[in-house]
């Protein structure tokens, strides 16, 4: 887990100084609010508890490794939060492949896990180097299964057209 370096610019998020609290942040945020036009929505997250309840994922469940599924909540500062420490990633569409590789993911962290998945999102999962997937029915099984196929670099160095 590296956390080093993190600004609350590049997580858009407001850390709490001593003798602050989430009420003195939401009192100022909703004075804000309500003295302009700016009517965006707005939530509170205690990051903390997210680390604190990783790291307690991590000791009690050694050799589980964490997926977050980016759809049950694809705010980007806790994206980039559970991206920092190492999290997997749930992705269920190909926009959200790429907006958590956007992030720096690499693809070794990301399962594509939808239900139903067209064979061209798969293709698509596939060539941006996300290698697990699910499977709740025989049918998507088939969709993976269907004609395997095995890449073997070899060393081509004295080819007259190198594929590997």
């Amino acid at each position: 887990m590296n956390m080093n370096n993190v600004s609350d610019e590049e997580f858009d998020c407001h850390f709490l100084d001593e003798g602050f609290t989430a009420k003195d942040i939401l009192d100022q945020k909703i004075n804000e609010v309500s003295s302009s036009d700016d009517k965006d929505a707005f939530y509170v997250a205690d990051l903390g508890d997210i680390l604190k309840k990783h790291l307690r994922w991590l000791k009690a469940l050694l050799r589980v490794t964490p997926f977050y599924a980016v759809k049950c909540n694809d705010s980007r500062t806790i994206v980039k939060t559970l991206a920092a420490i190492g999290t997997g990633f749930d992705c269920a569409s190909n926009t959200e492949i790429e907006w958590v590789q956007s992030l720096g993911v690499p693809p070794e962290r990301i399962i594509y896990a939808n239900p139903c998945k067209q064979v061209s999102q798969i293709k698509y999962a596939a060539n941006n180097g996300v290698q697990m997937t699910t499977f709740d029915s025989e049918v998507e099984l088939m969709k993976v299964a269907r004609k395997p196929v095995f890449r073997i670099a070899t060393n081509d160095s004295k080819a007259v057209c190198p594929l590997s």
